[in-house]
């Protein structure tokens, strides 16, 4: 019992410097356009994270330079593997990669805190 009582506070401390270390990271939006011509671009940015851990990752990102909105150019899955005659076993895994515009947009559909 007192192992989860610790394993919980841990995960609430995570979850908490997560939201310090980058604030209203969680209203910000993924497009895969930008949305609106007003909309003030910020930087591009590449993730190589597994595709779901990217999203969070660009979002998260996007935060250090006053974004709102990011926007995907590009994702690629790359897959490798190998093998080897000594263990004969294989190794690799599949990788990607993200390609994001960070955008600051004013408007109606733009969550704010």
């Amino acid at each position: 019992m007192k192992n989860k009582t610790i394993i919980a506070a841990v995960s609430v401390l995570l979850t908490g410097c997560t939201n310090l270390k980058y604030p209203n990271w969680e209203y910000v939006r993924i497009e895969h356009q930008v949305p609106d011509k007003s909309c003030v671009y910020k930087i591009q940015d590449a993730c190589s994270l597994p595709t779901n851990e990217c999203m969070n990752w660009h979002k998260q990102r996007a935060t250090k330079f006053n974004a709102n909105t990011v926007v995907i150019t590009s994702s690629e899955k790359l897959e490798r593997y190998s093998s080897s005659a000594w263990t004969g076993g294989v190794s690799g895994g599949e990788n990607s990669s993200t390609l994001a515009e960070y955008y600051y947009c004013n408007g109606a559909k733009n969550i704010n805190p």
